[in-house]
């Protein structure tokens, strides 16, 4: 199958209660100043090519020229943030080629658009369906990339993408999920 299943990582953290401003470190102006986040890496695995691809400043050119071979860009959470992150940072693709496994799921779950619901984190449903699970917290990942901690970065960013491509491989063949709130199966509708 022509399919690419990735993540982004970025450059600038988002203060947040959880994760206030640190001193040395620098902050994009929010959760919509996505040109201010940057882009640090972009973690891939190609299907076509049964391969991985680390993608970063100096090749961000190479990822555009992938993404034109391939006829599927699989995300979880794409639409929301790392589908805009890429357009304001120059390495954005056409939309029609883009889906979002979280924007699927939250659908079959009767989430309401715009909505980011409790309890359907990729992390949450990798775990009630006994897939691969985080390695890491994406909220470390700008001040370890600003740390120099280039590694470590890319290594958590793949990880998730192997999240994301266990739970797209359950999708795929079975056409449900387990619920983690409730246990329960849901029916996620591909469209291919």
């Amino acid at each position: 199958m022509s399919i690419l299943i990735y993540d982004t990582e970025i450059k600038h953290g988002v203060t947040t209660p959880n994760n206030p401003q640190q001193p040395g470190y620098t902050y994009a102006k929010g959760w919509t100043d996505f040109a201010g986040m940057g882009i640090a890496t972009i973690g891939v695995w190609d299907a076509y090519d049964n391969r991985p691809h680390v993608f970063c400043d100096d090749n961000l050119d190479e990822w555009l020229a992938l993404v034109a071979k391939r006829d599927w860009v699989i995300s979880f959470n794409g639409h929301r943030f790392d589908d805009p992150l890429l357009e304001a940072n120059g390495a954005g693709y056409p939309a029609e080629k883009s889906l979002d496994l979280a924007a699927l799921i939250w659908r079959a779950a009767g989430i309401p658009v715009g909505e980011h619901p409790k309890g359907l984190s990729l992390d949450a449903i990798c775990r009630a369906n006994n897939l691969p699970t985080k390695t890491g917290n994406g909220a470390d990942a700008p001040q370890l990339w600003q740390d120099g901690k280039i590694g470590k970065v890319i290594d958590y960013c793949l990880g998730d993408v192997l999240c994301t491509l266990a739970l797209f491989q359950l999708i795929y063949q079975h056409g449900q999920i387990t619920d983690p709130r409730t246990g329960s199966a849901l029916t996620v509708t591909l469209p291919f």
